[in-house]
């Protein structure tokens, strides 16, 4: 078998469990090891430290998939692991259930399986192949998700930054079962319906929809009770709609997509609070500013913007678009009033991101104090050894 070498000084993060190997680190690559194919990951002394699919052309050529030397890693083991991900999800997160069955399916590195996203939208998969390695084994991998959930649909959906890096094409749409028209699915009670993605006119964020503010919704539904709340970056309304359900006087919804727009108001009239929710089309940062001007205050603002930094070279550019965000939206919070703030750059430390919340607030003359640190939920689970896998970052602080 193919067999990467590491430098010295770059072992004890890989020895730990951290399942990427980094281009930096590799000092030699022993054998023919085309795109895709298996490899083991030596130390300098030719200690064994785990196989995983090779990726020349990737910043991270090597991520690991198993750390056992007598395992082979073909499409029993990977079968495997997609059994496990399905058990653990009913047995241990109770996922699906009565109010939930719009879920991650397959975190990637968290489920063994870097390089495999599968979400699940009720008896509909979206299944998103990030590394080459990955997509080699796609039929396999296809039949596995099939047997051990029972699926009637799986989508695929392209992600063309990675595609053009590792050197693979995807035809965007089902790869199993019949064509769907919508994505139909609960989380938390309320039924959503959306555009799969690739859809004519616009489908969905990532896999259709951002499972992983589940719980960051379910906190902002206990704090709307008797509050004016501010929905930046609103998408299909996922935050506006636990405001209103939570008890909140008024809320606002600002999104720049009409599509995702209609697709809230949509949802807000099937489960009754249509007339609690505004939506308006625009882009957050002009918005923000013409609601300060109007002198516009809320008690409760919540903002969730996209990615600002894709990678650790958009990282000084990113701090700064934060932190104007976070000060355009500390004007808008009432004395006393709370912020929601989030990021789902990966590449932002939580220390990094309190900090351009504390600078965006005092850029205003305003002071922020945590009153609570959320993320992603457990079904988007993380190696203990892996702090990149815990990318969303979400703060709740009361702004004086």
């Amino acid at each position: 078998m193919p067999t990467v070498h590491l430098r010295p000084g770059h072992v004890q993060p890989v020895w730990t469990g951290h399942p990427w190997v980094f281009a930096q680190a590799i000092a030699k690559v022993d054998g023919p090891a085309p795109a895709g194919s298996a490899v083991d990951v030596l130390d300098p002394r030719g200690n064994f430290l785990g196989r995983g699919f090779f990726s020349p052309e990737s910043a991270i050529p090597v991520r690991i998939v198993t750390r056992k030397h007598d395992e082979p890693l073909d499409d029993a083991l990977l079968d495997q692991r997609v059994k496990a991900a399905v058990e653990l999800r009913r047995a241990v997160l109770d996922l699906p259930n009565r109010e939930t069955d719009g879920y991650r399916l397959i975190h990637a590195e968290g489920d063994g399986l870097p390089g495999l996203i599968v979400d699940a939208y009720g008896p509909v998969l979206a299944a998103q192949f990030l590394t080459i390695g990955m997509k080699k084994h796609s039929e396999s991998l296809l039949r596995s998700l099939v047997a051990h959930t029972g699926a009637t649909t799986v989508i695929e959906v392209a992600s063309p930054r990675h595609q053009k890096i590792e050197g693979f094409e995807v035809r965007e749409g089902p790869v199993f079962g019949p064509t769907v028209e919508r994505l139909v699915f609960r989380e938390r009670g309320f039924t959503w319906s959306i555009q799969p993605p690739g859809a004519p006119g616009g489908g969905g964020q990532k896999t259709g929809y951002y499972f992983d503010q589940r719980e960051t919704r379910a906190a902002v539904e206990q704090l709307a009770r008797g509050r004016r709340v501010l929905d930046l970056y609103s998408y299909v309304g996922g935050f506006s709609l636990a405001s209103a359900r939570g008890g909140a006087t008024d809320v606002l919804a600002v999104d720049s997509s009409q599509f995702a727009l209609d697709c809230a108001a949509t949802t807000a009239e099937g489960a009754g609070f249509r007339e609690k929710i505004r939506f308006q089309r625009g882009d957050a940062r002009k918005v923000m500013a013409q609601l300060a001007e109007d002198n516009q205050r809320f008690d409760l603002v919540v903002l969730d913007p996209p990615k600002l930094a894709m990678g650790a070279k958009d990282l000084d550019e990113a701090r700064g678009m934060y932190r104007k965000l976070n000060a355009l939206a500390c004007k808008l919070v009432a004395p006393g009033g709370l912020l929601v703030s989030c990021s789902c750059s990966q590449a932002m430390t939580g220390g990094e991101f309190l900090r351009v919340i504390a600078t965006g607030a005092r850029d205003v003359q305003r002071d922020a104090t945590v009153l609570r640190l959320l993320g992603q939920p457990p079904d988007h689970l993380v190696p203990a050894a892996f702090p990149e896998g815990r990318y969303l970052k979400c703060v709740v602080a009361r702004v004086g």
